[in-house]
């Protein structure tokens, strides 16, 4: 479910659930967990990139892994989710997510431990889980770490849905290009950043993450105590059974 590549100093992460829209379960995440612990110690991989196989880089977690689950156990799910997650801080590789498609929820939350977000003009970007009855249960902080306060605000208790376009003039991307140009303009950048001296690379960005409060594990943890309040609610539930029931 997750596949790893390494060519030319540029180390490919694909998520490879396709007909899940590459929603993330249990497995898919801890398949996940792997390259990165290893990605730390290969000196051939210069940056990482992260893209989804399919129609979409990743439709968010798979309510389907977390419907059988009590409040309690759903929250010990999404805090491995944030866990995994978070080891891209911990490379000393720069770290690029590659958005197309729908890029909703926790696929959203996922783009945002990256250093860098490139997106397709035309993807769809969006946390809709207040819609769905509880909070986003992980990256909210680096959210606010993002675009600040009251576009993190109006992302998340309006669920906005936006375009690749759009979010980039928010801050939520930092490029977004025409989808049929959206690798080639990956590999360039990813190229550049291989290029460069990885001393100062890697000593660079651990500064950068030192800096960034907004990026600690502890708004995580507050994140999932707010999901696991949230998750056990009739409307919650009902919510759960009404989009299973869909698809």
């Amino acid at each position: 479910m997750v596949e790893l590549t390494i060519a030319d100093g540029i180390a490919w992460l694909t998520l490879n659930r396709p007909a899940k829209l590459n929603a993330l379960d249990r497995a898919s995440v801890r398949q996940l967990a792997e390259p990165l612990r290893a990605l730390s110690d290969r000196r051939d991989a210069r940056v990482v990139v992260t893209r989804g196989a399919g129609r979409a880089f990743c439709a968010g977690s798979d309510l389907a892994d977390l419907a059988p689950l009590s409040p309690a156990e759903a929250r010990a799910v999404e805090e491995e989710h944030a866990a995994t997650c978070a080891l891209y801080d911990a490379l000393p590789q720069p770290t690029i997510a590659v958005l197309h498609g729908y890029v909703l929820g926790g696929g959203l939350g996922l783009a945002l431990y990256h250093d860098f977000r490139v997106a397709a003009a035309t993807a769809t970007l969006g946390l809709p889980e207040v819609e769905l009855g509880w909070t986003p249960p992980w990256a909210v902080g680096r959210l606010v770490d993002a675009v600040g306060g009251a576009t993190a605000r109006w992302l998340v208790l309006a669920c906005a849905r936006v375009s690749g376009t759009e979010a980039q003039t928010l801050g939520l991307v930092h490029e977004a290009v025409p989808e049929p140009i959206l690798a080639e303009r990956v590999e360039t950048l990813a190229r550049r950043i291989a290029a460069l001296p990885p001393a100062g690379l890697r000593e660079t960005k651990a500064l950068l993450v030192s800096m960034s409060p907004l990026r600690s594990p502890r708004w995580d943890r507050a994140a999932a105590e707010a999901f696991e309040r949230c998750y056990g609610t009739t409307e919650a539930q009902a919510n759960v059974a009404a989009f299973l029931a869909r698809r």
